[in-house]
Parts: structure tokens; sequence; C-alpha cells
């Protein structure tokens, strides 16, 4: 009499139906963590590319900005770079200055070499012209002179479209 009462309660119905929705949701678990983890291995694959095509392109920008900047800034001049093509320091007659403590023009005139390196790496497979609008405003006349050497330097290999209102800082 006992166990006809528990059966017409659903007790057995009742088990049955929760270990039907376990199992849905282990395989629904299951499924889902096969993508996360095939999301995360390929986020790494992605991540650990990206980083091997930046460093690749570190070692070139550096000498392509070492070469523009030796004609800017002297035979000794030497730039540090970043893993992420940042400028972090650089070193002129000896003396290392982070790039946050350098001067404006400074500053200034090292991006415009980065950009001069930067188009002058991709001019082999195509590239695209390099605009320079309205730059070098706070170099002074002797570093306008060699600036307008590397910019001539660049030219030879690559598109620059300079546009100012200041004609005269771009004679040289």
């Amino acid at each position: 009499d006992r166990l006809k009462k528990s059966q017409a309660d659903g007790r057995f119905e009742a088990v049955e139906e929760t270990w039907h929705e376990f199992l849905a949701l282990d395989g629904k678990l299951r499924a889902m963590s096969a993508r996360a983890a095939a999301a995360s291995r390929l986020w790494q694959v992605v991540n650990a590319h990206r980083d091997a095509a930046r460093r690749a392109y570190v070692r070139p920008l550096k000498q392509g900005v070492e070469q523009l900047g030796k004609i800017v800034f002297g035979a000794d001049f030497e730039i540090e770079l970043g893993d992420d093509w940042s400028l972090v320091s650089r070193t002129q007659g000896g003396t290392t200055i982070p790039f946050d403590d350098l001067s404006v023009g400074a500053k200034e005139q090292l991006g415009i070499l980065m950009r001069l390196a930067a188009a002058r790496i991709v001019s082999n497979q195509g590239g695209v012209p390099l605009i320079i609008d309205d730059a070098l405003g706070f170099s002074d006349p002797a570093r306008l002179k060699t600036m307008g050497a590397a910019i001539a330097s660049a030219g030879n290999d690559c598109q620059i479209i300079l546009l100012t209102c200041t004609p005269g800082r771009f004679t040289h």
C-alpha cells in the first residue's frame, strides 16, 4: 500500500525528469566549455601571431628611424623601441633620455622620423602617400635644415605630401 502511494505522488517521475534535465544541462555545459576553450585557444594564437608580426617590424623600423635620425641628430644617434613600436628613449652624444622627457620639438621630429621610416618599409609593397600637415613648428632653423634633408632622403623611396601655411619651413 505504501509502495502504491509513493508511486502515485509522482516522486519517481520527478526524479526521472530531473535526471533528464541534468543530462541536457550537462551536455550544454560540455558544449559551452568546448566553445570557450576553442575561443581561448584562438585568442592565444591570434595574439601570438600579432605579437610576432609586431616584433618582426620593430627591427626594420628601428633601423629606418636611426638611419634617418643620423641625418638629423648626428652619427651617434640611437633609439630604443618598445614591442608595441613606441619610442622608449633617444640616445645622442652618449646621453640617453626617456622619450617623455624630450622637448616638444624633439618629440615631433622623432614622430615624423617614425612615420617616414614606416612609409619606407611599406613602400616596397606599394605603400601609400605619407601626408605631413603643418609640422615642425617647434623646430629651430638648424633642425629644420636637417629634417628637410631626412624628408628628402625618405622621399627617394616613398611619396611624401607636405601641407603647410609656412612654406619656408620646408625650404631644405
